[in-house]
């Protein structure tokens, strides 16, 4: 998958027409309908159906459990905290071969909510949370692919094999599949598609608690649905439009460009990543190059670096520092509590 220029080509007119004449955020005068309707598009939907709790419980013990990499001692929860809205705070990772990888670890929060046949990751280079996983326990940051010593992935098939509580687990969740990587990694799948934020204190005010946020930060809310033009790439519920755009952070890394060659647009282009307890997550960005949120926000001030790639969706802003305070307000607001789930008891055994 790559750009969707219609989508993009119609809000830029829009945008451009719509930011000519706005005001500061101190002048800016909305009445109660036209806030309630930006309220509208980020009303969080139930939570998403488990198809079978079954195969999610064993997900998550495979999740947490080290006996999925080569080394036995990293974990998918390693590089993904669930106290940390699935994702963590290091700039880099360290892979299993004791190297840090090429880019932070994305967040896995609210996956599940995924539109089908959207590519995940900064890259988009996995059309499935299953290819994901497999990519990562075969050959990726879990394999030891970088050392004297790499491991296949049979030793990790007998490793869980060996242990009799999961080869009853396996037998109930997964009747028809043999115990082997692919049945791994679907569990380990159906697990992380029901990581649900928390709820937040902006879910309570779009819900009608005036109260659940600040005024500030309501004023935050309001810029980033109009003059800060944020929600061009982070609206809906998850704050995220799962398509991957330029921003303009890097010059070494091309992102979906790896994947994508021919598409000039997704040149150093990566994923827009959810906002959704984003407050927890710094540093930002794929190369964690902004430290805070505020930041990241200047950092869309200035537009990047400027090149062909570069998303036309990025327009010129003009924030005072009160406007800044205000967008990072409302960032904050959307930080679930609690967030995340509690680490399980494994199952014994080699």
């Amino acid at each position: 998958m790559g750009r969707r220029p219609c989508k993009a080509l119609l809000l830029i007119g829009a945008l451009l027409a719509m930011t000519a004449g706005l005001q500061p955020a101190s002048s800016q005068q909305f009445t109660a309908a036209e806030i309630a309707d930006m309220k509208s598009a980020y009303k969080r939907p139930p939570p998403r159906p488990i198809e079978s709790q079954a195969l999610v419980d064993l997900g998550r013990l495979l999740f947490w459990d080290p006996r999925v990499s080569a080394s036995g001692k990293l974990a998918c929860v390693s590089c993904h905290l669930p106290n940390l809205g699935w994702s963590v705070t290091e700039p880099r990772s360290i892979n299993v071969s004791g190297k840090p990888t090429s880019r932070k670890s994305q967040t896995l929060l609210a996956i599940g909510h995924m539109p089908p046949n959207v590519p995940n990751g900064w890259d988009g280079r996995n059309p499935t949370f299953e290819a994901q996983a497999k990519s990562s326990i075969a050959t990726g940051s879990m394999s030891m692919r970088e050392t004297d010593t790499p491991v296949k992935v049979e030793v990790i098939e007998e490793r869980i094999r060996a242990v009799p509580d999961y080869v009853e687990r396996f037998k109930a969740a997964l009747p028809d599949m043999p115990l082997n990587i692919d049945a791994i990694v679907k569990a380990i799948a159906a697990y992380e598609r029901t990581f649900e934020p928390g709820p937040a204190p902006f879910d309570r005010w779009v819900d009608g608690d005036e109260t659940a946020i600040s005024e500030q930060a309501k004023r935050g809310f309001v810029l980033f649905n109009n003059k800060a033009l944020c929600f061009t790439c982070h609206g809906t519920w998850r704050f995220t439009d799962d398509d991957f755009h330029d921003i303009g952070t890097t010059t070494t890394d091309l992102g979906r460009g790896r994947e994508v060659k021919t598409d000039p647009q997704m040149q150093y282009a990566f994923k827009t990543p959810t906002l959704r307890s984003v407050a927890l997550r710094a540093p930002y960005m794929h190369n964690a190059s902004a430290a805070t949120l505020d930041d990241v926000i200047q950092h869309y001030e200035k537009g990047g670096i400027e090149r062909p790639s570069r998303s036309p969706l990025l327009a010129p802003l003009d924030l005072s520092e009160q406007e800044r305070r205000d967008l990072v307000a409302f960032l904050e607001t959307l930080t679930g509590k609690p967030e995340g789930d509690a680490a399980p008891k494994l199952p014994t055994g080699p």
